[in-house]
């Protein structure tokens, strides 16, 4: 059994395909009125199912040509839409002499159902030979063209005027999302502006602190330490091995605050400045820093592998400052390795470029990972390794400020491996 089915849209000529389809009727598809009536003359089929809003010819036009039609008055027609679905819709559609008035969605049993059912009572009037004529003049009793036309303009302007009230609905809902996002946009930039202003102000008390620890907390030091010189020196012959020991304990007390003021102020310092981008080879960048370590330790033997034309686009003042503390990282936790090597270059992951300084140094335990780049954080202790926490929370602020983002993978006596991205 082949079935006539109409619709504009191919999604829905789609589902009653593969529905039909799955029951083993064959199927012929139309995307309108016209097309429809074509298909029909060429293979009668034995049931029609048919849309109602459709371009070219419409299903209320169809379904009345379809029962004018000696050829095809007797093939049942069903119609199946989702845009006509009031009372005076189907009411309308029956007077046409259609079978059935179905509303989209149905589910695939029901749709069925009705489907056979039609085919059925198609059966039963085929056989009765009269049935061409006594349909025809239902159609042209219950329907006359006058009639047809009036009850046709009429379901076609309450569909327009249906539409016009969805499109206004639509259209108020639109306004006043739009007036919605205004608002919310006015109040977003109120607060972006609001942030500024109290990052302004937080920037302002920063270097004013920056300032305090500057001055104020390096006067008194300087006077700590002008006070042990003098005392070493006037008291010398008086004082006691253990006095002078702890004379030596303040002079490295007052060297170690020293520091540590010394790196507040690197690192909040590298939270300002204007970013200068240039093409940098960092291979010479972390060649020169290698030299000045060796420079400064000779008699030490360590392997250091740096890949050649590594360049990449950036700030040279915080690329410097990145290869700098992660080398020196690498060159500290080596100094009691046999064998020491470090190693410097670039990869690729997951499409990204990815550099990287590794080394087969100390090493470390990854559950204490996460206090790795804050500032006067250490994993060991600085009679073992000395430092005063500062370097990797300063790469951490140089790869934040360049767009990136750093991590490692550690184990313990087996080295490190710092990754970044920029």
């Amino acid at each position: 059994m082949n079935i006539l089915i109409v619709d504009d849209k191919p999604e829905n000529l789609y589902l009653l395909r593969v529905l039909l389809g799955s029951k083993g009727y064959g199927v012929t598809e139309a995307s309108n009125g016209t097309e429809a009536l074509e298909r029909a003359h060429e293979t009668p089929p034995g049931l029609i199912i048919s849309d109602i809003l459709m371009p070219v010819m419409d299903g209320f036009a169809l379904c009345r040509a379809w029962k004018e039609d000696a050829q095809l008055t007797s093939i049942p027609f069903i119609f199946y839409t989702a845009t006509y679905t009031e009372p005076k819709d189907e009411e309308f559609a029956l007077s046409l002499g259609a079978d059935r008035f179905l509303v989209k969605p149905q589910e695939g049993k029901v749709l069925l159902d009705e489907v056979e059912r039609a085919l059925l009572i198609g059966e039963q009037a085929g056989k009765r030979s009269n049935h061409t004529t006594a349909t025809l003049t239902k159609v042209s009793a219950e329907v006359s063209e006058q009639d047809f036309y009036r009850q046709y303009n009429a379901r076609l302007v309450n569909k327009l005027e249906d539409k016009l009230e969805e499109i206004a609905q639509k259209n108020r809902a639109l306004a006043a999302r739009e007036q919605s996002l205004c608002e919310a946009n006015a109040r977003l930039e109120e607060r972006v502006a609001q942030r500024t202003r109290e990052l302004e102000a937080a920037n302002e008390e920063l270097e004013a602190f920056n300032y305090s620890v500057s001055h104020d907390l390096r006067a008194p030091l300087r006077r700590v330490e002008g006070f042990s010189q003098a005392l070493r020196e006037e008291c010398e012959g008086q004082l006691s091995e253990q006095g002078q020991d702890h004379l030596r304990r303040i002079g490295k007390a007052v060297g170690y605050m020293g520091e540590l003021i010394d790196g507040m102020l690197e690192l909040s310092r590298l939270n300002h400045g204007e970013l200068l981008r240039e093409i940098i080879s960092l291979s010479a960048m972390a060649d020169a820093v290698s030299a000045k370590l060796r420079e400064a330790e000779p008699a030490r033997e360590v392997s250091i592998c740096i890949q050649s034309n590594i360049v990449m686009t950036g700030d040279r003042r915080l690329l410097g400052i990145i290869l700098d503390n992660l080398l020196e990282n690498a060159w500290k936790f080596t100094a009691k390795t046999a064998q020491a090597r470090i190693e410097f270059g670039v990869t690729e992951r997951d499409g990204e470029t990815v550099y990287f300084v590794a080394d087969n140094g100390a090493g470390f335990d990854m559950a204490y990972a996460g206090k790795l780049f804050k500032a006067f954080q250490r994993l060991h202790f600085s009679q073992e390794f000395p430092g005063i926490g500062i370097g990797l929370a300063s790469v951490a602020r140089c790869i934040r400020r360049l767009g990136g983002r750093i991590w490692v993978e550690s184990e313990p006596e087996k080295g490190a491996t710092f990754y970044f991205t920029c």
